[in-house]
């Protein structure tokens, strides 16, 4: 009989834990988007030949580079998805993980000598608590591979 009351104890408390989880995801944004940006001194064309063509990706994308290990994220298919003059939009899907699409747009005012290209990734979530509360980690996973690529462009692109 102790030992029935200990386990209704735990089944209950666990119950518990998942509605205060469940309620505190709540507050979390469904819609989720992580962007940097980095200004350069380089020509439109020298920047967008880098992110429109997805063989030179291994030159600047951080998931992309070190051919020599094993990739970072295997397994990802891309799929442009909106090109255009000042922005392009792709879709990148990890195996059987949700599709992420990954835009990069370019501002440039026409009396300054430098551009601004700006990374953004949005992230569409599901109520799941765990998917919620697992995406307040996105920018110090996502966000830094995001500055060292905007960097790895910047270095190339420098004229």
């Amino acid at each position: 009989m102790n030992q029935l009351r200990w386990i209704k104890l735990f089944l209950l408390s666990l119950f518990f834990i998942f509605l205060l989880a469940t309620a505190m995801s709540l507050l979390v944004p469904s819609h989720i988007r992580i962007s940097k940006a980095v200004n350069l001194h380089a020509s439109r064309d020298s920047v967008w030949v880098l992110i429109k063509s997805t063989d030179r990706w291994k030159e600047w994308h951080p998931a992309f580079m070190n051919e020599s290990t094993p990739p970072v994220f295997p397994e990802i298919k891309i799929k442009t998805i909106r090109s255009g003059q000042d922005e392009v939009v792709m879709e990148l899907q990890q195996g059987n993980k949700e599709s992420v699409p990954n835009g990069w747009r370019m501002y440039q005012s026409t009396p300054a000598d430098s551009l601004t290209l700006q990374w953004y990734m949005d992230f569409h979530l599901k109520w799941y608590p765990w998917k919620k509360l697992s995406s307040l980690f996105f920018e110090n996973t996502y966000g830094m591979m995001m500055e060292q690529g905007l960097a790895n462009i910047k270095k190339i692109t420098h004229d």
